[in-house]
């Protein structure tokens, strides 16, 4: 037998240029969305609006998409302004108690929603960036760690104030839902993202905010 002819064993550089082209126009694509104010309040009107249907806003959700999918400033932003308006919305049109236990229960709300944004945003790996699959695994990933972490917090708060369990029925509720949103969420952003990148192929830098 012939030894093989190890150059032929690497792609060509014809071969690599059509990949290599794809990640940039991914990666282009997203950075520009990343950086738009319209997928931003698109995202704080969507949270914001979600208080009307559930006591408990998918915080988590929300924060695993806008750290996945904008600049870490404006995801910080978003979120906050997310858990803002859900307070508003509980104490003045739900007329939740105003009472000590209340707040402290809406800042571990705000400041488990705002750690998750900002592990997300901090810890996101390279291979996120290159491609959808890539954001796929990385948006499962912070997801499930991030529920993990905020509903940990949660139930340790809980059993410090002595307040109500969260059974593991519950619990998986919530995950269930919270996943649901999530799905939701992303089903926009990768229509926008596909939109948006069909529009950067046909007409290179005409990516708008």
């Amino acid at each position: 037998m012939k030894s093989q002819d190890s150059s032929s064993l690497i792609p060509s550089e014809s071969a690599l240029k059509p990949k290599l082209s794809r990640v940039r126009l991914w990666r282009t694509t997203a950075e520009a969305l990343a950086k738009s104010n319209w997928w931003q309040m698109f995202l704080i009107a969507v949270g914001s609006a979600s208080s009307i249907i559930y006591p408990h806003v998918p915080l988590v959700s929300f924060a695993a998409v806008a750290g996945n999918t904008l600049t870490r400033r404006k995801a910080l932003i978003s979120v906050m302004s997310i858990w803002f308006a859900n307070q508003l919305y509980g104490f003045i049109i739900r007329q939740y108690p105003q009472t000590l236990e209340s707040l402290t229960w809406g800042l571990v709300m705000g400041l488990g929603m705002l750690t998750v944004t900002w592990l997300v945003t901090a810890l996101r790996p390279q291979f996120s960036r290159c491609n959808l699959q890539g954001y796929l695994l990385w948006l499962a990933i912070s997801f499930i760690g991030g529920y993990a972490i905020y509903q940990g917090s949660i139930v340790l708060v809980a059993q410090w104030m002595g307040g109500h369990g969260f059974s593991s029925t519950i619990l998986w509720k919530i995950f269930l839902r919270d996943l649901i949103w999530a799905m939701a969420l992303f089903g926009v952003y990768g229509c926008t993202l596909l939109r948006h990148e069909l529009a950067n192929k046909a007409f290179p830098g005409q990516l708008k905010n």
